[in-house]
């Protein structure tokens, strides 16, 4: 099918024509039984233009997502460079949590997780790794000099294991907000970890 001239011109809209095209099939009839020819089709672009854009039907189902990342680089940017990178990183993941997911795109997701297939996973993990890569990239920039590029990726990691755990809980067992299950998971590691790590720690350098 010919695509119009003016969406070439623009990926982004083309991409996000593609996604909601996807998940409009996938309520429709299911996402096992959608065919990423029946994606071009009702996106009015090719099934290359498809290809060009995602790598497989997995990693549409995790683009909404995807575009919400893009917009918590932005927002850990704008947040003062006097603030601590824990405590920015704490503010935008939670902002992120607190838009949730689309519910015509929960019930699939959370199907599709839930049986286990390793494609799906990966494809979350790997998402995972690049916002990773983009949240330290941001914290350099604005904390150079002030903060050890150690100290920058170990808080990084540990933050968005946060927000990984959080929407692990909320997809696989079904639960209502994925604000309150990272709230949850924050307070549990907070908890469990300052007290008795802290002393641990200082037992540690004593006997060195």
């Amino acid at each position: 099918m010919p695509e119009s001239p003016t969406r070439e011109r623009d990926p982004a809209a083309k991409r996000a024509r593609i996604a909601e095209a996807a998940l409009a099939l996938f309520h429709a009839q299911g996402y096992a039984e959608t065919t990423i020819d029946q994606i071009a089709s009702a996106a009015q672009v090719g099934r290359r233009t498809v290809f060009n854009h995602f790598s497989g039907k997995e990693e549409i189902l995790f683009d909404q997502f995807v575009a919400r990342r893009d917009v918590t680089i932005q927002r850990l940017g704008d947040r003062p460079d006097s603030e601590p990178p824990l405590i920015s990183l704490h503010a935008v993941l939670r902002e992120l949590c607190e838009q949730g997911f689309d519910r015509r795109l929960l019930t699939h997701l959370r199907a599709l997780l839930s049986t286990g297939p390793q494609n799906v996973g990966d494809q979350f993990s790997v998402g995972s790794r690049a916002f990773e890569n983009r949240l330290v990239a941001v914290l350099q920039s604005r904390h150079v000099g002030q903060c050890s590029s150690l100290e920058i990726h170990a808080l990084t990691l540990m933050a968005t294991s946060w927000l990984t755990t959080a929407s692990h809980i909320y997809l696989i067992e079904g639960r209502p907000s994925l604000v309150e299950c990272f709230d949850e998971v924050v307070a549990t590691c907070v908890r469990a970890s300052v007290p008795n790590l802290e002393r641990k720690i200082q037992h540690n350098s004593g006997c060195g």
